[in-house]
């Protein structure tokens, strides 16, 4: 176990084309022991998960995928939970009206957040790093490829623990240029394909596993965010 991991995967929870249960089978055949499934939003596809991770041995770590906003672009933010705070009833409650662009609402509830005028629908990125701290995530920028280079220096400025340094749309230089990135300035990355779907010539996204982390990047991840780990007989207490 604690091979071959993708940390970025959605289901039909949010937009992706399969169920948490057969996108536990699609790892297993392409030999994957460890996933994060982090729909948008939402949280609701990973019990199913890791009910089926246990039967078929596939280790499942609880995360979501927000959305936020900064300097006027749509910025994702990844939180990977220490614990089971992701099932918290607030949580859930919190998310539904992320999901439905409601967040003048979430403001009132979460006393301590910062008003910001401009962002009526969206959090704004910082709101939702603070979002996933309260309930415990590790907080990572999501494909900081994909983001303009007029805001990436300032994102990554933000108080994030890693950010997804391995990633289907990444070419070589961008892949060893994040990795370095993130072993100077942060605690760990992440890596993983953004799978929505199982078709050919995906050119947003890819297959299950492309790319992935390694036995020694997923250890080192799970050592530094301690994510929890769901679905698998295996400990990992003292990895």
């Amino acid at each position: 176990m604690l091979l071959r991991g993708d940390l970025h995967i959605h289901s039909t929870a949010s937009d992706g084309s399969l169920s948490p249960r057969q996108i536990i089978m699609l790892a297993k055949s392409r030999g994957i022991d460890t996933i994060a499934i982090s729909d948008h939003n939402s949280v609701d596809g990973i019990l199913e998960a890791s009910r089926a991770g246990k039967k078929y041995g596939v280790s499942v770590i609880p995360a979501v995928e927000l959305s936020s906003r900064f300097n006027g672009e749509s910025i994702h933010i990844l939180g990977y939970f220490r614990n089971e705070k992701f099932n918290n009833t607030d949580f859930i409650q919190i998310l539904k009206l992320v999901k439905s662009h409601r967040v003048h609402e979430l403001r009132k509830i979460l006393k301590g957040f910062r008003e910001h005028p401009y962002y009526n629908k969206f959090l704004s990125s910082s709101e939702a790093i603070n979002l996933l701290r309260t309930f415990e995530a590790a907080v990572v920028l999501a494909h900081p490829v994909r983001i303009s280079k007029k805001n990436l220096p300032r994102l990554l400025n933000m108080p994030f623990d890693g950010i997804e340094a391995k990633y289907c749309r990444n070419n070589d230089y961008d892949t060893k240029f994040f990795i370095d990135l993130a072993l100077k300035k942060f605690s760990f990355y992440t890596g993983g394909s953004d799978f929505h779907a199982n078709i050919v010539n995906d050119i947003k996204h890819s297959n299950i596993g492309e790319p992935h982390l390694n036995s020694t990047e997923i250890r080192r991840f799970l050592k530094n965010s301690e994510a929890l780990v769901l679905g698998s007989s295996v400990k990992y207490k003292n990895i």
